[in-house]
């Protein structure tokens, strides 16, 4: 069964063994609120939609329902020539409109069978009163059921990671039961895919934000940046985090994950890889993250004590922080070194470890400047525009840095002749270089540009976008024209779910954060 195919079954099981009873359920426990409190509207409940031909609710949902099901059902007959038995679907559903009846519909009508036999019993109404309690008043437990209020726009956006969060527990599953050739398209020619360039590599020069602001505001004394150190070191923590979870999918033997940290002494790990060194430093260095963002927990806490040593060794922790983020940064580009044969000279180099660390530097400014805005927009607050324009000039020259340097290295090693060639692979590196990193720059070369929040964003987004695109160019674009034989690497759907998956949990965790945890510091408190 291919990995596509596993991924939409994924998807159509999901479809028919859950969505079903959610719809069953929220439709009975609106029906109920509706009966006991008749002035509740459904407009207070639902989006603005215009129902047609005037059917009830439930009614529209239920059709809903059955047209995503055909639908589902046409598709699979499409792709994989199979007809699916409509019975054996219609079971399902049946099967599980019996047992949300049996389990949740029955004690409610026997509850309130029973409550109003006994209420009759025990406290018989008055000869000649017709009026009759509400059932409200006589499960009084019932009033405190209020359903969930969303928007159109929230509904879309549960039911997307409803479903993804769903295939993605499905894939990992099969993943580590059944091994990568289950759910991957990686082979012996590509044996790191978008796991490793987009999860990994990627996600390490997206968290270098945290170090990058930590060491402006405590190592180079800026405490105008003060405001943005916490949203910064939260993103760079989740990062790591996610980068860690995004290794596990592809290491080959997930279940050595070890062995670099505590294998050495027992020989179980290699001490001359360049990986032994970024193992050690991504461990350490979220360690360091998880203290340097403590304080945020321990206020919330009120734990004073604690909030006051951390606060004393800040500044060490930062530096230590500096110092294993910059090594891992460069290490992690040192991978690279042992394919001088199968990498492509405009991404091949020995500078290459000068080059992760430099764009990381790059993208640290630019993801706290996306960061930034879209954290500001999705919580109704002010955003930083004047620290933001300032990170943005700061980019400019980290940029131009970065540029003459790797023009620098093409022209000594006779490699620039590459991107006027004509080609797939001069295309995308003008790509990279343009949209990413020149662009950007003369954007926030001009203080009249850098005062317009809207360019900045968007030169913050083409960081990012430009550094990401290296990082794939660098993995896994820029090895396509050495394996001319076998069929190029393209990923697969369940290693592009698994990626996805990984993103949003990040940023629902980044909200949670926001919306329970003092991650925005007041003005008063920020300079204090």
């Amino acid at each position: 069964m291919s990995p596509t195919l596993s991924f939409l079954i994924v998807v159509f099981e999901f479809i028919v063994r859950l969505a079903v009873p959610f719809v069953l359920f929220f439709g009975v426990l609106y029906l109920v609120k509706r009966w006991l409190e008749p002035r509740v509207e459904l407009s207070s409940r639902l989006p603005k939609v215009k129902m047609p031909f005037n059917l009830h609710p439930v009614i529209v949902a239920i059709i809903c329902l059955v047209v995503i099901t055909v639908i589902g059902i046409v598709g699979y007959t499409l792709i994989t020539n199979q007809f699916v038995d409509l019975l054996l679907v219609f079971r399902d559903a049946i099967t599980i409109a019996y047992m949300f009846l049996l389990r949740i519909v029955t004690p409610i009508v026997l509850l309130y069978l029973g409550g109003t036999w006994l209420e009759r019993k025990l406290n018989p109404a008055p000869a000649g009163a017709t009026e009759r309690r509400s059932l409200s008043e006589r499960l009084p437990i019932l009033q405190k059921v209020q359903l969930p209020q969303f928007t159109s726009k929230g509904l879309l956006a549960i039911l997307f990671i409803a479903i993804l969060w769903t295939a993605a527990i499905g894939i990992a599953i099969s993943r580590f039961l059944f091994g990568l050739s289950y759910v991957t398209n990686l082979t012996d020619e590509y044996p790191w895919g978008i796991w490793i360039g987009f999860d990994v590599a990627s996600g390490v020069a997206l968290a270098a934000g945290g170090f990058v602001i930590a060491g402006t505001v405590h190592v180079f004394n800026i405490k105008r940046y003060h405001a943005i150190v916490r949203p910064a070191l939260l993103t760079a923590l989740l990062g790591y985090i996610l980068v860690i979870i995004g290794l596990l999918f592809d290491l080959g033997r997930w279940y050595n994950v070890w062995h670099p940290i505590f294998g050495a002494p027992f020989g179980m790990a290699n001490i001359h890889s360049p990986m032994f060194e970024v193992a050690w430093c991504v461990v350490l260095y979220t360690t360091v993250l998880m203290l340097e963002f403590s304080p945020v927990v321990f206020e919330k806490l009120r734990w004073q004590r604690a909030l006051k040593f951390m606060r004393m060794i800040t500044l060490p922790l930062v530096i230590l922080g500096m110092c294993l983020s910059t090594l891992h940064q460069s290490s992690l580009g040192s991978l690279f070194l042992i394919a001088p044969e199968k990498i492509n000279p405009l991404w091949y180099s020995a500078l290459v470890p000068v080059f992760f660390f430099l764009s990381a530097v790059c993208v640290g400014l630019g993801m706290t400047i996306l960061e930034s805005n879209i954290s500001s927009r999705a919580l109704h607050r002010e955003p930083e525009n004047d620290l933001l324009a300032g990170l943005g000039k700061a980019s400019v020259f980290v940029i131009a840095i970065y540029l003459v340097i790797k023009f620098a290295d093409l022209i000594y090693r006779g490699a620039l002749g590459y991107a006027f060639t004509p080609g797939f692979h001069a295309t995308i590196f003008w790509l990279e270089i343009g949209l990413g990193f020149i662009v950007p720059m003369v954007l926030m070369a001009f203080n009249r540009l850098r005062s317009n929040p809207r360019i900045v964003f968007l030169s913050g987004a083409l960081i990012v976008g430009g550094v990401v695109f290296n990082r794939l160019n660098t993995t896994i674009l820029g090895t396509w024209q050495y394996v001319r034989d076998t069929n190029p690497y393209v990923p697969s759907i369940p290693e592009v779910t698994i990626s996805v998956a990984l993103v949003s949990v990040g940023v629902i965790v980044f909200g949670l954060a926001a919306k329970f945890l003092p991650l925005f510091e007041n003005k008063e408190h920020a300079h204090a």
